[in-house]
């Protein structure tokens, strides 16, 4: 895949695979655009982008497609740097995440209800049944993260992106939420992306993709990636573990 503009190619054949239960960090300097990879791959690149080459998403060729024109099994799931602006802010916790599972606003049967409400006992909320009723702006940041990646749970998607889904939260709160994170995309057998900056983290992922200068410098298991790779970005890298 390469993405470009009038004026350059901001990333020139980027090509990897994500399986169902892996989870893939994507890691690379501050400012090259990260996000626009996987706004690609989702669907939603700004117009003055363009993507050649590949996209496929369970079988199904999706490069320059835009989200609104997918299938529900072509569209990932899509967790923001901001839960606070990713979640509508006048629609209850409830409503939102019925809409996820059931794409309607209709009231949820017994057993959605239960499905939802187990869901958010396993991502660690102590009363789930009070949550449903309030707004985004009443939880904490670490639980809005949380039911953001309920939404993506509860979609019927099987690829599950996040971008720096953490980089607003404190270092407590967001080794929990990588942490379920990973179980949940291993649990459910969904294909994970997460753009991070913590190498630690990255090492913990199944496998690392890392870009640079408009390239991909390595993807695999991370230590063979980071191994693998002379880039003056990977041996900083190397240097941190060293």
């Amino acid at each position: 895949m390469t993405i470009s503009s009038q004026e350059k190619n901001l990333f020139q054949d980027i090509s990897f695979s994500a399986h169902a239960g892996e989870l893939i960090a994507i890691m690379g300097p501050s400012g090259i655009g990260k996000s626009m990879l996987t706004r690609a791959i989702a669907g939603f690149l700004p117009s003055a982008l363009t993507a050649q080459g590949s996209i496929r998403i369970n079988g199904s060729e999706v490069a320059n497609v835009p989200l609104i024109q997918r299938a529900a099994s072509q569209r990932p799931a899509f967790i923001f740097q901001d839960a606070l602006q990713a979640l509508n802010p006048l629609v209850s916790v409830g409503g939102q995440l019925t809409l996820a599972l059931t794409s309607s606003r209709t009231r949820p049967n017994k057993a959605q209800k239960q499905t939802i409400v187990s869901l958010l006992e396993q991502l660690g909320f102590e009363s789930p049944k009070d949550t449903l009723g309030k707004l985004p702006s009443e939880l904490s940041g670490g639980q809005r993260q949380r039911i953001c990646i309920a939404v993506g749970l509860l979609s019927s998607t099987n690829l599950l992106v996040a971008d720096e889904p953490t980089s607003a939260l404190d270092p407590i709160t967001e080794r929990e939420i990588l942490r379920l994170l990973s179980q949940s995309v291993k649990d459910n057998q969904l294909a994970g992306l997460l753009i991070t900056h913590d190498l630690h983290t990255a090492l913990e992922c199944d496998k690392l993709l890392l870009i640079d200068d408009g390239q991909m410098l390595a993807f695999g298991p991370p230590k063979e990636a980071l191994a693998g790779s002379t880039h003056q970005f990977c041996c900083s890298l190397r240097d941190l573990i060293s």
